[in-house]
């Protein structure tokens, strides 16, 4: 008889990530930077002309596995980036997966040494979730949000619902969705990670919030305050 292993729980495992991982990056990343310093280090002993290349890699692998602790600002009536980029467009677009109504969309570009995590733009209770494969277009491509694999998550919040799309870019073919249907999530918190470049969507209510940003506008995912909301009366 085989001896039994117990199955960690999720707040084990959780708990083990935090103790496991180097802060500020994903736990991924705590291997690759250890192998890239340690091979930076034989490479400068051995053949120190060629010790920035190995360095140059280590530079880029912490680039992309960055996962900062933020502090979303209290603000009950605001509306947060839900990804780290550029604005690449706003326009108003019937959604009928989850909202089935006219929506107004910011779209954002993430390029692919922006931080890869998308966070939620508001509190609420995750009511949707799905996951479509698709084709590898550019960000900027108009097809890329019915092509692209994509990830949809839909959230209630206290004064609508919203709905946060994330699109694969040609490089990133593999979306982490962290969010499941009947989580409660603060503003900020976590729900996915697409590396290597991606796109977010952000649909909210046509009438339900005030935006503060426009086209060309680089946010910070949970901490750019990109509209004002109005709390139910």
């Amino acid at each position: 008889m085989e001896p039994y292993t117990p199955v960690p729980t999720p707040e084990q495992t959780a708990a083990r990530d935090r103790t496991s991982h180097i802060p500020g990056f994903d736990a991924k990343a705590t291997p690759l930077l250890g192998i890239g310093l340690g091979l930076t280090g034989i490479v400068l002993s051995l053949r120190p002309r060629l010790a920035p290349l190995p360095l140059a890699l280590t530079a880029l692998a912490a680039a992309l596995y960055r996962d900062p602790d933020r502090i979303t600002p209290p603000d009950m009536c605001g509306l947060f980036a839900a990804a780290d980029g550029a604005v690449l467009l706003i326009d108003e677009v019937y959604e009928h997966r989850f909202m089935h109504t006219d929506c107004v969309r910011v779209v954002t570009g993430v390029s692919p040494l922006d931080v890869p995590i998308c966070r939620s733009p508001a509190a609420g209770t995750v009511r949707y979730v799905a996951h479509e494969a698709g084709e590898y277009r550019p960000a900027s491509d108009p097809q890329a949000a019915e092509r692209n694999e994509r990830v949809y998550v839909g959230i209630d919040t206290a004064w609508g619902p919203i709905l946060i799309i994330q699109i694969a870019g040609p490089l990133g073919r593999r979306i982490v969705c962290k969010a499941q249907v009947g989580d409660e999530v603060l503003a900020g918190a976590r729900l996915g990670i697409v590396r290597f470049g991606s796109r977010t969507d952000l649909l909210i209510q046509r009438d339900a919030a005030r935006l503060l940003v426009g086209p060309g506008k680089h946010l910070v995912a949970g901490m750019t305050r990109i509209g004002e909301v109005t709390p139910p009366s």
